[in-house]
């Protein structure tokens, strides 16, 4: 199971126990983000398809505590990825509670684009954003093990897809205004509302009444967060590793040049001593030498920076 099927899950056990006002919100958000209207044996019908048999289920609960109208739910057939689709069906009678269809001059009945939730109670403004995550809604969180969908790894996502601009607008401006910054973008013929931030999400899992998806959430955080702290100590101590070697190298390789041309006996005996313990000790760190050499790790670096530009002198006039 998925973190937007656990979470979605959580929040469907909150909606069977909203206010009335909010069970006619829930209804009609969902409704409105993925109902279609159509024409059966009976007459005129409302239908909602999904994956998820339990919101079907929970959607036709709430729909008779707020209209007296059921749905029928039964298998349909299965998607592209072999999941099977899930159809909840309403009778017309569902059109009386709610404005959504209308029948035009010619006679035909359309879906209306007008949208009748314009001044929600806070309460409602929640179940309103419940509706849309259960109905049209995912999360991807990085590296979550069980809470990871198909998304690139290293990405925090949540988005909510509606195929009506008039609605997908009128959403953004509710979510904006609760307070999180989400954006939108059009996805082929859908538009897409998201944001990837993780704070936001976490809020987003309050305010959506999801508590257990948001210790998770912070559980994969907290997690990942370590995970990069001792990434970076590892990159840093692996960076000054090898600068100590290329350090080494170099000093060595200074040392040498001095020695093979007569040079290093010619020096004072404090360099002729750090240079042989360089040379004897070839993989020891500056606090090293300078314990050995009983002298500060100032110190050593100063001698052995000087036998490395007298060296340099020497390559110097060798090519001139």
């Amino acid at each position: 199971m998925t973190f937007s099927q656990q979470t979605k899950g959580e929040i469907l056990k909150s909606i069977k126990t909203s206010r009335s006002c909010c069970c006619d919100t829930f209804v009609y958000t969902v409704l409105k983000a993925t109902g279609s209207l159509e024409l059966t044996v009976k007459g005129l019908a409302l239908s909602v398809s999904s994956e998820n048999a339990d919101f079907l289920h929970v959607l036709s609960d709430v729909a008779y505590r707020s209209a007296g109208v059921r749905a029928t739910v039964q298998s349909e057939n299965t998607s592209a990825k072999g999941a099977v689709i899930y159809r909840a069906v309403f009778d017309k009678r569902l059109l009386k509670k709610f404005p959504l269809a209308y029948r035009d001059e010619e006679g035909f009945i359309k879906l209306n684009e007008d949208i009748a939730l314009k001044n929600m109670d806070a309460c409602c403004v929640r179940t309103f954003v419940q509706a849309l995550f259960v109905s049209c809604g995912s999360l991807v969180v990085p590296d979550g093990g069980a809470l990871t969908d198909d998304l690139p790894a290293g990405r925090y996502h949540m988005e909510f897809v509606l195929q009506k601009q008039d609605f997908a607008q009128f959403a953004l401006k509710v979510l904006q205004d609760a307070g999180f910054n989400f954006r939108i973008t059009q996805r082929k013929n859908n538009y897409v509302l998201y944001i990837k931030e993780s704070e936001q999400i976490a809020d987003m899992l309050v305010f959506m009444n999801a508590m257990s998806a948001k210790l998770q959430l912070e559980n994969v955080i907290i997690q990942r967060n370590l995970r990069n702290v001792a990434n970076r100590q590892s990159n840093c101590i692996s960076a000054n590793i090898d600068k100590s070697v290329n350090a080494s190298a170099r000093q060595i390789q200074s040392i040498t040049l001095l020695q093979e041309h007569g040079k290093l006996a010619l020096l004072s005996k404090q360099l002729q001593q750090i240079a042989r313990l360089r040379l004897d000790n070839p993989d020891a760190t500056m606090s090293e030498l300078a314990e050995m050499s009983q002298l500060t790790k100032s110190g050593v670096a100063h001698r052995l920076d000087k036998l490395v530009v007298l060296a340099r002198q020497l390559e110097e006039q060798g090519e001139n």
